[in-house]
């Protein structure tokens, strides 16, 4: 999309303590008050003709020869909201804006001496189904300690900090806030309240349109009365037939649009010289997303369309298009990532799975400040002491 002359980007990081009690609960207060920061509502004119659409933030985790960084892309005038937000939360934290790290790499990847592989995601099921969130492992009775250790988040932060000097592994998640005072909210919910009565068997949908009267009668004619047992069955309310699973699930339902929503793009790559590059590391992307799979609400796929792979073919003149085919697909991937766009930008393109939408929760499960107890890999830009305010009555 183009932003237009008033879009001035920052890249800051974010340099995190390290003991962090609540790391995700944490995190996922500061995406709440991320969410109203940046609140503009445009309209027609400043959105398509002055260039100043809603802004949105991009949360990024960047491994550079086995040194990880954690990143927040934002608007240069939201800075002060953005660390306001971070300190609240983070207290010991160290934030500063740095270059863009995706541009101290080479502009013209793939090439003799560099290559890349990634891919975007996308949900399963529609986005009104939430993800697996951290909830399902936290216990009030457990210690911060004992909850850590089975933080998901470790894999992901184990396998970054493996790879070797001249190997580079980026995550990257682009969120923009949606408001419910807004049509776009409004319709999400109104959504997941529908999902929520057609799961609760308030609404069948294969009902919604009643029968003409002949058919009833025909079908009264041919069937005759309804059985006793189902008779007896529809004395009782549908919510009360539900099993334990579907209850959760309508309970998952309604805890997604009960939070704060952001529309989300979610990718990753994994470059490096050719020399020692090694595919199977895009391996740790699979080993950290699989992680939000949950058959009875949603789960993370690849979206198979940005993928930078294609199949190879016997014959040698459709392998020809094919390499070609993959390598526009990678020079497209490395420009959406170093320009935080939408895939098909400035076009809107995909399917119905790849627009994600993410509560806070959500979003503070898949990306949160870990703490040194989940994650002691020495590749992680930690502080080293607590910064202090100086004392007041100290002589000048």
């Amino acid at each position: 999309m183009w932003y237009g002359t008033f879009y001035k980007p920052i890249l800051l990081e974010i340099k995190i303590p390290k003991l962090i009690p609540k790391p995700i609960k944490a995190m996922e207060m500061t995406f709440t008050a991320l969410h109203g920061a940046t609140y503009n509502d445009p309209d027609w004119w400043e959105k398509y003709i002055s260039g100043e659409p809603q802004t949105s933030y991009s949360f990024e985790i960047a491994s550079i020869d086995g040194q990880i960084h954690f990143y927040i892309r934002v608007h240069a005038d939201y800075r002060e909201q953005v660390e306001a937000a971070i300190y609240s939360q983070f207290p010991g934290a160290e934030i500063e804006a740095v270059a863009d790290y995706t541009k101290q790499v080479p502009m013209d990847i793939p090439n003799r001496e560099w290559d890349l592989h990634g891919w975007d995601w996308k949900m399963l099921k529609p986005a009104n189904y939430p993800l697996p969130t951290y909830t399902a492992y936290e216990d009030e009775n457990k210690s911060a300690e004992e909850e850590e250790k089975i933080d998901p988040f470790t894999a992901l932060m184990e396998g970054m900090s493996k790879i070797k000097p001249g190997e580079q592994m980026w995550v990257q998640i682009r969120a923009k806030p949606i408001y419910y005072s807004l049509p776009s909210g409004e319709k999400f919910v109104q959504e997941g309240e529908h999902l929520r009565d057609v799961l609760a068997k308030r609404i069948d949908e294969k009902k919604m349109k009643l029968p003409p009267l002949w058919k009833e009668l025909l079908d009264f004619i041919v069937n005759g009365a309804k059985p006793e047992e189902e008779k007896a069955q529809e004395l009782f309310p549908a919510e009360m037939r539900l099993t334990t699973g579907e209850r959760d699930t309508i309970d998952a339902v309604e805890k997604k649009y009960s939070k704060p929503i952001f529309s989300c793009t979610i990718r990753n790559i994994y470059l490096g010289k050719r020399d020692v590059w090694f595919k199977p590391n895009h391996r740790h992307f699979y080993n950290y997303f699989n992680h939000f799979t949950n058959p009875d609400i949603n789960s993370l796929w690849i979206w198979t369309k940005t993928l930078t792979r294609v199949k190879k073919s016997p014959f040698w003149f459709v392998n020809y298009i094919q390499e070609r085919r993959a390598y526009v697909k990678r020079r497209r991937m490395y420009r959406v990532y170093r320009d935080r766009l939408e895939y098909y930008s400035p076009w809107e393109g995909g399917d119905e799975g790849a627009k994600i939408r993410l509560n806070t929760e959500e979003l503070a499960t898949l990306y949160h400040f870990p703490s040194h107890i989940v994650s002691p890999t020495p590749g992680i830009q930690r502080t080293e002491a607590k910064e202090t305010m100086a004392p007041f009555n100290l002589p000048v």
